[in-house]
């Protein structure tokens, strides 16, 4: 790799505004360059996949070999850059079946399917030894940015890999992702999305501030390190610790299922995924086929894009979140979408409406990503007049003010439907069924609840005497809040509504002070000092306590928080192995559906007798457990994808075990 050298890169003239059918070829390159280096350079797009594909094909249509679409790899970075070795060039994309048939008839042998994970593409370069010696985004494809300090805080990238695994200097590539639970969890709200979020965090001039964002990262190729097939590279990088791409290998006649699968799949996932990429499996076919300037003919990314269809947008009404965010959302003519008649899609926030330019009266693309949520996609034509933001908020009549991208009530915690939102979350959280949108709604209209502590003074008689609630419904709703007047201190953590206070750092903070006293006096430096949560997390959680003092002091009223077994600091340790005990110091990976418990039911069995449940099979693995609902091991049911891996790697010579459900729970005892 070359030197560092550090470039400032101008910005690109913003182009001209007029349809897209209307533009010329430079016009369209214009186009392309501008909102090319908008999505790269600074993280922040001003138009969706959908009205930048539009302007790329048509460029295109009318120049297929213009210059512009040779840099679509992405635009200038400022900062330290260094060239690659080898471009990193992005990724043809196809949009039905036939294109990818078309494609997959170029080549012999079978095709490596997997998700595209919409992150930042990166390059790891380790040394012989094995030592991480620089990360590096990929920029425009040719140099990029150098990141290797911030790399040292994602815990996802192994820094040094096992002694004597290598050999040889090798590059490996991967994309370093924001997971959507720590996104929704800490930032939603605050940031656009979440990969916006990880490309500022990367790029964090203290580096340990990138630790903060909890990152995440998956490998999909190496340089430098050859093998006959992608398959090959797979089990090569898990055998060295790389968290690698979930992926199958399919044949021709499985392109569509494979599609049809991740589509499936794609809401249970926890990174934001925009479609599939297909890879073909030889690399000597790879080899054969080569590149074009813009990218590989050997691989193709299947877009996720939805049905989509033109509409008017009547309206926009304006939505305000528990936080007090203020979403916009377009009310538009009835149109049918995969199956189903939208009215309203979202517009996400004050920013994207304003890029969008929506307005009331104008004509707009409409659609359903992987079939699920309506969107406005692009604008085609606009409205009479620009969108009223609101200056008030629509429910509480407080001001509003522009926070980064959001509108937010001024005053949320005086805002019924942030209060509403707020009273929604705390009953689920406590775990209590039946106190929906529509009962709140009239508990906060009648004044019967209007903070957590009200809902443990409801009496039946309260509760019976509102519309369509007889008694019957209404003991159980009384009863329910009665059986949730012990709580174990994560749950009720949790339930203060506390941004960054999730799940998992409730049980971070119950386990290292061990009562709810013992938290509130904890200083915002003793919080920080927890593992895994930090500066950014103990003052949002810091300044959330404190602001719920009141909250807190009417819950205890009525609540008794139960203490927690105080956990120990730092990574959690490891036993050693041990004869008498099969499942400490060693490791199990769970795949396929279990018939007798829960996944994570079985991981924390094997936690607390001092064994590891990595994420995924790798040749160091010691157990993969397969479950018994559907079992391979047990009639004619798929081989997962983690059950192929092991195979193979089995049959490469590592020790590790596959065994059924029932083996595991005779190993724990169960």
């Amino acid at each position: 790799m070359s030197d560092p050298t550090t470039t400032t890169a101008a910005a690109p003239e913003r182009p001209v505004d007029k349809p897209v059918e209307e533009m010329g070829v430079d016009e369209l390159a214009a186009a392309v360059r501008y909102h090319n280096w908008r999505y790269f350079a600074l993280a922040d797009p001003e138009i969706s996949d959908y009205a930048f594909d539009r302007l790329t094909r048509r460029l295109a249509a009318l120049a297929p070999e213009h210059e512009a679409l040779a840099e679509l790899t992405g635009g200038a970075d400022a900062g330290e850059r260094v060239f690659h070795d080898v471009p990193m060039l992005s990724l043809d994309k196809a949009y039905d079946e036939a294109t990818v048939l078309k494609w997959a008839d170029s080549f012999e042998g079978p095709i490596v399917v997997s998700p595209k994970i919409d992150g930042l593409a990166a390059s790891l370069r380790y040394d012989a030894a094995g030592r991480l010696v620089s990360a590096v985004t990929r920029g425009d494809g040719v140099r990029g940015e150098v990141f290797t300090q911030n790399a040292q805080y994602i815990d996802a990238i192994p820094k040094q890999l096992p002694e004597g695994a290598v050999a040889a200097a090798f590059e490996v590539r991967g994309e370093v992702f924001m997971p959507l639970p720590v996104f929704r969890e800490r930032f939603e709200g605050t940031f656009a999305n979440p990969r916006n979020t990880a490309a500022g965090a990367i790029k964090q001039k203290d580096p340990a501030k990138t630790a903060l964002y909890g990152l995440d990262f998956r490998a999909y190729s190496a340089v430098g390190a050859e093998h006959e097939t992608v398959w090959d590279f797979v089990a090569w990088a898990r055998g060295l610790g790389f968290p690698v791409v979930e992926s199958e290998r399919v044949e021709r006649d499985g392109v569509q299922a494979s599609y049809d699968g991740w589509l499936a799949r794609r809401e249970a996932l926890d990174y934001e995924t925009d479609g599939v990429v297909y890879v073909a499996d030889r690399v000597d076919e790879q080899r054969r086929l080569g590149a074009t300037s813009h990218h590989p003919r050997w691989a193709i990314a299947y877009k996720f894009q939805g049905e989509s269809g033109t509409s008017t947008l009547r309206e926009i009404e304006w939505s305000v979140s528990r936080s007090g965010a203020i979403t916009p959302v377009a009310i538009i003519e009835p149109i049918v979408l995969s199956g189903a008649t939208v009215t309203r899609c979202s517009l996400h926030n004050l920013a994207i409406l304003r890029t969008l330019g929506a307005s009331p009266g104008a004509k707009v693309v409409a659609m359903r990503r992987g079939g699920v949520i309506p969107h406005i996609e692009a604008v085609l034509e606009p409205g009479p007049e620009e969108a009223v933001i609101p200056a008030t908020c629509p429910v509480s009549g407080h001001p509003t003010e522009q926070v980064g991208d959001v509108l937010m009530c001024s005053e949320p915690h005086h805002c019924p439907a942030a209060v509403q939102g707020t009273l929604e979350y705390f009953v689920k959280s406590i775990e209590v069924d039946g106190f929906g949108p529509k009962v709140l709604a009239k508990l906060l209209d009648k004044g019967l609840v209007t903070a957590p502590a009200d809902f443990y003074r409801l009496t039946v008689a309260d509760l019976e005497g509102l519309e369509r609630l007889g008694r019957k419904s209404a003991k159980n709703l009384v009863d329910g809040v009665a059986a949730a007047r012990r709580l174990p201190l994560p749950r009720f953590l949790r339930a203060l509504g506390i941004p960054s206070l999730g799940g998992v750092a409730a049980e971070k903070l119950a386990g290292a002070f061990g009562s709810l006293d013992a938290v509130l006096a904890a200083s915002e430096e003793e919080v920080a000092a927890i593992y895994g949560l930090g500066e950014l997390t103990a003052k949002q959680i810091k300044h959330g306590l404190e602001t719920r003092a009141d909250i807190i002091a009417g819950l205890r009223e009525h609540v008794t928080v139960e203490d927690h077994a105080l956990a120990p600091q730092g990574p959690p340790a490891v036993a050693e192995r041990s004869d008498d005990d099969p499942v400490a110091g060693r490791s199990f990976v769970f795949t396929g559906k279990l018939a007798t418990m829960d996944r994570k039911s079985a991981q924390k069995l094997v936690k607390e007798r001092g064994g590891t449940t990595p994420a995924d099979v790798s040749k160091t693995l010691d157990y993969l457990v397969i479950g018994d609902d559907g079992s391979p091991l047990l009639g004619e049911g798929a081989m997962s994808s983690k059950h192929k891996a092991a195979d193979k790697l089995v049959a490469d010579g590592a020790a590790l075990r596959i065994i059924t459900e029932a083996e595991f729970r005779g190993m724990v005892g169960a």
